[in-house]
């Protein structure tokens, strides 16, 4: 039930507004003034303010200006005469939710009321899928071939194998590294990343292992390395093909013996950590040509798991550059040609030059439609027709629900239309899937 706070001088009208609300299913608390407003505030929260501007005491202003500061999710309704509406309009420019002109008819109360409530809905919802988004950071698509991905990382987590995640650059295979840690037993301790082709060669051991106090020049404190501050958690070794061939025999001792021992320093030091390393290359093959040693190889390739480069998964350009256009964008639409020159394109850069292109068309649009002239010359190929703005374009909504419909019927049909099994899949409610496939009309 939305409660809502009454704020009103006028006896009559009070009685009258708290008679209107309650009788809608609202939960109504009434006051006469802004004083024991500010009373009433400091000691209960309301999801709604409906108050008067010009009060005894304290006026509307000052009590949203109170709400807005203690209670940024609570939102202002003003009421004001029509002489007053330039200070609703100040108070709207400051915070307020919305402003009804007396005289108003009840009706119009509750059409602003249910329209509120309508909003918060969508807020509530806003919320639930980004709380879904997070057990699965901007890991996006609906392509078979990804979400086997996902299914085989989520019984990957849960041990504590060696990970090595095979992908192209741009695949996102460090957002994956997130994605394990935060479902694995360790996820309350550190995540700690390292980029093997970004270390010096000379640095490599005091950033890993750590060093004393005057192991070398420059050594003017005591170091704690990777190992160390990883230790109960993850450690991250990206670009593990990068990696010199010296340096990848000291890092396979410190695999095998589960310890450390700083540079400068005679203590060994046990380290309990999970490993996860990523490779852009074969490391097979770079095992076969001798430039990476099988031992370390196979110490590391415990569970493998292959990220599909763009090119491979093409059914998820469209949802992925929605969710670049709502990420970097504001309420753009984006045309079908673009869509279809985002899907003849093999994306060497992979994701992540997806994104990229996205922010390059945002930069330099003139309007709120993403149109194919925006487009690198090297993406679109082939000669555009003249396109308009006026063309049918594509909004965010239709190409998340286009993507949405084809997910939830393809796992209906792989679930044989049972209900239960399909919602499992999809991590959903049925509630919701039974929703979802009435608005999709998916009926068998």
């Amino acid at each position: 039930m939305m409660k809502i706070l009454l704020i009103e001088d006028e006896k009559i009208l009070r009685i009258s507004l708290d008679k209107t609300l309650r009788v809608a299913g609202y939960g109504v608390h009434s006051c006469e003034d802004g004083k024991k407003a500010l009373s009433i505030l400091k000691k209960e929260k309301f999801d709604v303010v409906l108050t008067d501007i010009r009060l005894p005491g304290v006026d509307g202003t000052e009590i949203q200006k109170f709400v807005k500061e203690k209670f940024p999710d609570t939102k202002v309704i003003l009421m004001t005469a029509f002489g007053s509406v330039e200070s609703a309009v100040k108070a709207l420019k400051m915070g307020a939710h919305d402003y009804l002109t007396k005289p108003f008819s009840p009706d119009e109360l509750l059409h602003r009321m249910s329209q509120l409530r309508d909003y918060q809905s969508i807020l509530v919802e806003n919320i639930r899928l980004k709380e879904q988004l997070e057990e699965k950071p901007n890991l996006i698509g609906s392509d078979p071939a990804f979400l086997q991905v996902l299914d085989k990382i989520k019984l990957a987590a849960q041990g504590e194998h060696t990970i090595l995640i095979e992908g192209e650059s741009g695949t996102g295979k460090e957002l994956i590294v997130d994605y394990i840690h935060e479902l694995s037993p360790r996820k309350d301790d550190s995540l700690i990343k390292v980029n093997c082709s970004a270390l010096p060669e000379t640095l490599f051991e005091s950033e890993l292992f750590g060093h004393e106090k005057g192991a070398f020049t420059g050594a003017v404190k005591q170091s704690i390395g990777r190992f160390e501050r990883a230790n109960g958690g993850t450690l991250f070794l990206d670009d593990i093909d990068d990696l010199p061939k010296p340096l990848q025999v000291k890092l396979l001792r410190v695999i095998e013996n589960r310890e450390v021992e700083r540079l400068g320093g005679n203590k060994i030091i046990p380290v309990d950590v999970r490993i996860v390393s990523a490779t852009k290359t074969d490391l097979r093959k770079e095992v076969e040509k001798g430039k990476f040693r099988d031992d370390l190889f196979y110490r590391l390739n415990v569970v493998t798991i292959e990220v599909p480069p763009l090119r491979k998964r093409r059914e998820d350009i469209p949802i992925l550059a929605a969710h670049f256009l709502e990420k970097h964008g504001r309420e753009h639409t984006i045309t079908p040609a673009v869509l279809e020159r985002l899907g003849e394109y093999d994306w060497p850069g992979n994701v992540r030059e997806l994104e990229n292109i996205i922010i390059q068309m945002i930069a330099l649009i003139h309007g709120d439609t993403l149109v194919a002239s925006l487009l690198p010359t090297h993406i679109c190929k082939k000669k555009d027709t003249v396109e308009s703005i006026s063309q049918a374009s594509l909004t965010l909504n239709q190409a998340m629900a286009k993507t949405e419909h084809k997910l939830i019927k393809d796992t209906l049909e792989k679930c044989k239309w049972r209900q239960k099994d399909s919602a499992e899949v999809l991590g959903i409610p049925r509630t919701t899937l039974r929703s979802k496939m009435k608005r999709y009309k998916l009926i068998k």
